[in-house]
């Protein structure tokens, strides 16, 4: 058992994450009941681990095989949750590392609270029926420093794969999302605040978009100063556009976004009327940009 800790603490120590986490503060899954590699639906047991973990901001460390959840996770203030990676294989159906196989009809994961950390697993939508596979839900509070890495999110192709959502005077800033991948879904990205929300000040760094399916890549529609670096968007076509920004403002810097056979006749990036100061560097293939907002900072070469 002793080995064991020292294992996982070598582990996490490579992941950056020993200034903060001891050995006396991880749980195990296992623990509450959940079965790996199992038929059976564990959400009942996975959200006993998270509720726990929100009681000392603890640790859960997951190892390498598939959870099959049927309801949605809630995932609590101040919960770590780090899995044994995301796959051998970007490409196809995942099949190795931590996966959480998601059955139901609604959203896979939901981010509640804030400093919620979440590493090195698989999203994957295991019958394509959910709404969401990770959402930020801000209803009537704030979400802050949320941070997301080494992440894949496969499948959802009907509904959104990372969606922030803020409603009912909420808000979410200062998140920072690292590596993350999105393969196969309606939407890639939405960022949603109603009238009385906000959502401001998120950074997300590196990232690839890519598979079949997409309405559109990222979906914005309001918030402002959210920045989006070296972010990569690929599919083939998307119905709407792969870069849709309805209102409120964007910064993208050194993206890239391939479009080889979208129809001419659809728009690549569209900005709306309801767009500002939106700025954009970086490289697009494909077909129409159409800006109909305050947009004059748009450096991005075909």
């Amino acid at each position: 058992m002793i080995l064991k800790k020292q294992l996982i603490l070598f582990l996490l120590f490579f992941y950056g994450f020993t200034n903060h986490i001891t050995a006396q503060s991880m749980l195990n899954p296992e623990d509450f009941g959940v079965v790996m590699n199992s038929n059976s639906d564990n959400s009942v047991f996975f959200q006993r681990a998270i509720d726990s973990a929100a009681i000392t901001s603890a640790t859960i460390f997951v190892k390498p095989g598939y959870i099959k959840i049927e309801q949605t996770l809630i995932v609590k203030a101040g919960v770590t949750i780090i899995g044994s990676g995301r796959g051998s294989i970007p490409n196809q159906t995942p099949y190795n590392g931590t996966i959480f196989w998601y059955t139901g009809s609604s959203s896979a994961i939901e981010v509640v609270g804030s400093n919620v950390v979440l590493n090195n697993f698989t999203i994957y939508d295991k019958t394509s029926k959910a709404t969401d596979g990770l959402v930020l839900k801000a209803t009537s509070n704030l979400i802050e420093s949320f941070s997301l890495s080494n992440v894949l999110i496969f499948g959802f192709t009907n509904g959104t794969a990372l969606h922030f959502l803020a409603q009912n005077k909420g808000g979410i800033t200062y998140s920072s999302l690292y590596d993350v991948r999105i393969r196969h879904a309606k939407i890639g990205i939405s960022i949603t605040p109603d009238a009385t929300s906000f959502i401001n000040s998120n950074s997300f760094y590196h990232g690839v978009i890519s598979g079949g399916g997409f309405d559109t890549c990222l979906k914005v529609e309001g918030g402002n100063n959210n920045i989006f670096y070296g972010t990569v968007m690929e599919p083939y076509t998307s119905t709407f556009g792969h870069l849709c920004i309805d209102k409120g403002q964007i910064i993208g810097e050194h993206i890239r976004i391939e479009a080889v056979r979208q129809p001419k006749e659809t728009p690549v990036i569209t900005f709306g009327k309801n767009t500002a100061e939106c700025f954009i560097t970086g490289m697009y293939s494909g077909g129409l940009i159409v800006n109909e907002g305050k947009n004059n900072r748009l450096d991005i070469s075909h």
